[in-house]
């Protein structure tokens, strides 16, 4: 039963891949939406049942997509080509970074530094395929109910790990899978690591999806949507039974995965909507249940245990808070040692998995410590900018645009803790999902001015 996984990682690619092929660039959110999310899973299970010599060629799918889908798209692109400044700062962040291939830093080789530029940079090239996708084309409303149904299903199997106290990770072969592949630590009560667990030993569930932090965060990415999809011309929000039903599944999951970063990115995120759409009801009422949530914390404080636990995390004495703390300081003294970066891999996924890893836990010092100052700059000018441009945007564009400037605005708030705490773009379904929509989103931006020039020209 469990190769259903692999078997639907299989056939969302071929689907994706076969729409590409036929010039339907959208037909690429069916991997994204379907495969990615269960990437990890899917090949945890192949591996369990004795594929091991597939693992490669699927590990590959997505990358092979998604160049086989820039190469058609650039290929069959009919229009006239015009640049936006967000293009130029990509492209510069593509440019530079793979400069690192060729110079003499570090001490990995040609082929590990390719691996790291994959993980690091791979980003603008989702962009720029996003870029190149047929804007008209392009129907929001199935994006979005694909991505509430994937939460759901999530959801669903969260439900029968919670009740049966039992991880998905420990039937699919998730363990051995890891490391065998990336020498992963498989450490834990539970053998699965020690972030599907908090150290009073409460279990943190990852549903299908690779870890619980990759878990909670994808709610935020729907959490997004869901809010843009049901905000009416009025800023009123009116979701229907599904939309109350995904809005339920998202803080179920997001509870139950015992992320602090993403509870807080969950807060943030329906603060930041409520400010943006002017929503007074919403702000008080976080008010309140931040009231509530304090009273109870102090409730549950009584309990020693408890008010220990709570008290470590407060003061940062916490293990998971000690090991972050201690991968930032050494990312930072890194980068303050070497601002022109060490080389590609030495921090991230590839140092990760060789057991050499400097800093780290941090998206913005894993680019600086590769990299340095220059690449860390420009990446955190990309982010400011699409969050400063969407800003300006969203109070004067209409209809699929203004939904598509709401949610992006909204998941990049809310993705700016989990930033902070974790090798972010590693995430496979979060990153290709929200660079396609920005790719997608500048494409319509640009019509959009090219639109309101036109008309000014004519009067």
């Amino acid at each position: 039963m469990l190769l259903i996984f692999p078997i639907t990682y299989i056939v969302s690619f071929i689907i994706s891949l076969w729409g590409v092929y036929k010039k339907r660039g959208e037909d690429l959110f069916v991997f994204v939406i379907i495969g990615l999310p269960i990437y990890n899973s899917s090949l945890s299970i192949a591996y369990s049942y004795h594929l091991k010599d597939w693992i490669p060629l699927l590990q590959s799918f997505k990358e092979l997509l998604i160049l086989f889908a820039l190469a058609t798209l650039i290929w069959n692109y009919k229009k006239k080509i015009s640049f936006h400044t967000l293009d130029y700062w990509i492209l510069g962040f593509l440019i530079y970074t793979s400069i690192y291939i060729i110079l003499p830093l570090g001490h990995y080789s040609i082929i590990e530094k390719l691996v790291a530029i994959k993980s690091l940079s791979f980003f603008t090239i989702i962009y720029f395929t996003g870029r190149c996708i047929d804007t008209d084309k392009i129907n929001f409303k199935n994006i979005f109910y694909s991505v509430g149904i994937l939460s759901i299903a999530a959801a669903l199997l969260l439900i029968v790990e919670v009740l049966t106290y039992t991880h998905f990770q420990s039937i699919s072969g998730f363990t051995a899978f890891n490391t065998e592949f990336f020498g992963l630590d498989s450490g834990g009560n539970y053998n699965l690591g020690w972030t599907f667990e908090r150290e009073n030993g409460f279990k943190r569930f990852a549903s299908f999806f690779a870890n619980p932090l990759e878990f909670s965060t994808s709610m935020l990415v729907t959490v997004s949507m869901v809010l843009s999809m049901y905000t009416q011309s009025n800023n009123s929000l009116k979701p229907n039974k599904f939309g109350w039903i995904v809005m339920a599944a998202t803080l179920f999951s997001v509870i139950m995965a015992l992320s602090r970063a993403s509870l807080l990115s969950y807060t943030l995120l329906i603060y930041s909507y409520a400010l943006l759409t002017k929503r007074k009801e919403i702000q008080y009422f976080i008010y309140l249940m931040l009231l509530l949530a304090v009273a109870y914390l102090l409730y549950l404080m009584k309990d020693s245990n408890i008010y220990d636990y709570i008290i470590n995390v407060i003061q940062l004495n916490d293990s998971s808070s000690i090991g972050h703390l201690l991968e930032w300081v050494e990312g930072v003294e890194s980068i303050i040692a070497n601002p022109l970066g060490i080389g590609l891999g030495e921090s991230g996924k590839v140092a990760a998995a060789l057991q050499n890893n400097v800093g780290g836990e941090n998206q913005l010092i894993i680019v600086g410590v590769q990299t340095g100052i220059i690449s860390l700059v420009i990446y955190i000018t990309i982010y400011i900018m699409i969050i400063k441009n969407a800003m300006q945007y969203y109070p004067i564009v209409f209809g699929k645009l203004k939904t598509l400037t709401l949610t992006l605005v909204l998941m990049k708030i809310a993705f700016i803790f989990p930033m902070l705490t974790s090798n972010f773009d590693s995430n496979s379904y979060i990153s290709f999902l929200i660079w396609l929509l920005t790719g997608i989103w500048i494409s319509m931006i640009q019509k959009e001015i090219e639109i309101k020039n036109s008309h000014v020209a004519i009067l």
